[in-house]
């Protein structure tokens, strides 16, 4: 009875298809955890995420570009470790973006060498860089230049004293700029005017932007020293007393002049004014005006329906859209609820006309932030006007040299406390990204502007609606056609058997 049972067709063609069954089970099981593994290990993800978190951005790879030398990325852990270790909530998204980098572009090399077990392998970098490697550190080298980088380094915090406030990754910004730094050949500088009772102490942040930007900073007094060959672009911030033009007993003296030559060859000029001062700057405001634009004195804008302070005279800034001066800042722009951008006590600018003034025509001016139309003038603690006012202003000469388009700038800033720590530092406010958007504009086609960091906080998934469409498909169907055929071999089996 047993052996005619085991002999039956119902036992050998069921055990067939339980055998079957089990093997298909095993085999997905193991495929799923091999693809896992590999998955991990070669980082094949899709990357859904609104802003892109874990994928390289073509702004990154358009800054890369440019750069030929060889470049070395050191981490001081094993993979294992910045992928799976204490710290991998860190280390991991640091790694991914070093292998993208390394895979995008043949001059950069990965490489980890654990620390504990191999101390003397940093010890070069860590006696050029003045500092310690520890287990989460970075090394970033090309040729005897190095920059080490801790991996806070790569994040936005709330609070820097809290690590646990972490909110946004910025690993491209301090990748790209390492790079820059340690493999540009010329480096471009920025000088900030000195000797009219300028506000130095307080353009330390501004300074500081600029240097994480790759820029050298320098100071400069007109009145006896010549701008450097390599000087891009010229501060003056919050001057008291006016500079030196015509009436120059010695003409090599004249500063007025020399940023007239500056700007000649193809430099940038920023100005960032206060509103208490700017009636003491004749000169400096004459020769503005040769650029279309001119400074109200002793006038501040206050706003009481966009302010961020009780007094109202912390204006929100109304961006613009559609016109040279906007398109500095298309990326805020196109966000949906772009950060606010802050100015305190600005003096509203005149812009005298828009097109086809200078000498030869040339020059256009454009606003590139306004108040809102809610906004009215102060002086003397009285209203005397109402409406939209400049609060930082763009002009811009065109010149055609060898076949090519040159330009020259003029930018005018109603208030120097547009680049105060609290505005620029802070994670709420947009004013650094508008600075370092200015300076790609204007200062040279490396700058970092464009490499926003990107934050967690927005775990949207955007997809289109075929993406979507293509995924359910893949997801509901895939799995079903593959059970189809796998019964159509049995059944075809069981009938040829």
């Amino acid at each position: 009875m047993k052996n005619s049972y085991i002999q039956s067709r119902k036992f050998k063609y069921g055990s067939v298809a339980t055998v079957f069954t089990i093997a298909f089970v095993a085999i997905v099981f193991i495929f799923n955890v091999i693809f896992t593994a590999l998955s991990e290990k070669y980082m094949w993800y899709i990357d859904m995420t609104k802003e892109q978190v874990y994928t390289l951005s073509e702004e990154a790879k358009e800054h890369m570009a440019d750069i030929n030398q060889e470049v070395n990325i050191y981490f001081a852990s094993e993979p294992d470790v910045l992928l799976n270790g204490e710290n991998s909530g860190y280390t991991r998204m640091i790694y991914t973006t070093a292998l993208q980098l390394e895979e995008n572009f043949p001059n950069v090399h990965v490489e980890c060498v654990d620390v504990l077990k191999n101390p003397s392998f940093f010890r070069e970098f860590a006696m050029t860089a003045a500092t310690d490697i520890d287990t989460d550190s970075v090394v970033i080298q090309s040729a005897s230049e190095v920059r080490v980088q801790a991996a806070p380094s790569f994040y936005t915090f709330n609070d820097h004293t809290d690590l646990s406030t972490v909110w946004a990754y910025d690993g491209e910004s301090t990748f790209l700029s390492a790079i820059m730094q340690i493999t540009q050949s010329e480096t471009p500088i920025v000088a900030f005017t000195s000797e009219h009772g300028e506000e130095l102490e307080n353009s330390l942040y501004l300074a500081n932007l600029f240097a994480e930007n790759g820029f050298q900073v320098e100071t400069v007094n007109l009145a006896q020293d010549t701008l450097d060959d390599d000087c891009r672009i010229l501060i003056i911030y919050n001057p008291i007393y006016d500079f030196i033009g015509a009436e120059a007993e010695d003409q090599s003296r004249n500063e007025i002049e020399k940023i007239d030559k500056f700007l000649d060859n193809f430099g940038c000029l920023m100005v960032f004014a206060d509103p208490t001062n700017v009636g003491n700057l004749t000169n400096l405001n004459e020769f503005l005006a040769e650029w279309g634009i001119s400074y109200q004195t002793d006038t501040t804008v206050r706003d009481t329906e966009h302010a961020m302070s009780t007094d109202s005279y912390s204006i929100v800034t109304e961006y613009q859209k559609d016109t040279f001066g906007g398109s500095i800042y298309y990326e805020l722009n196109e966000l949906a609820t772009p950060p606010k951008t802050i100015i305190r006590k600005p003096a509203p600018i005149d812009i005298l006309w828009e097109e086809g003034g200078g000498i030869n025509s040339a020059r256009t001016v454009s606003p590139v932030l306004k108040s809102y139309d809610t906004s009215e003038i102060v002086r003397d603690g009285m209203v005397v006007g109402g409406g939209s006012y400049n609060l930082m202003t763009i002009s811009r000469e065109k010149s055609i040299l060898n076949n090519e388009y040159y330009y020259s700038y003029v930018i005018a800033v109603g208030s120097p406390s547009f680049a105060y720590q609290n505005y620029i530092q802070s994670n709420s406010y947009a004013n650094e990204d508008i600075l370092a958007a200015t300076m790609k504009v204007v200062g040279r086609e490396r700058v970092l502007a464009n490499l926003i960091f990107k934050p967690f906080d927005n775990t949207e998934l955007v997809i289109t609606t075929a993406e979507a469409n293509r995924l359910t498909v893949a997801m509901t169907l895939v799995i079903p056609v593959i059970a189809a055929i796998c019964g159509i071999v049995v059944i075809t089996r069981r009938k040829h058997s």
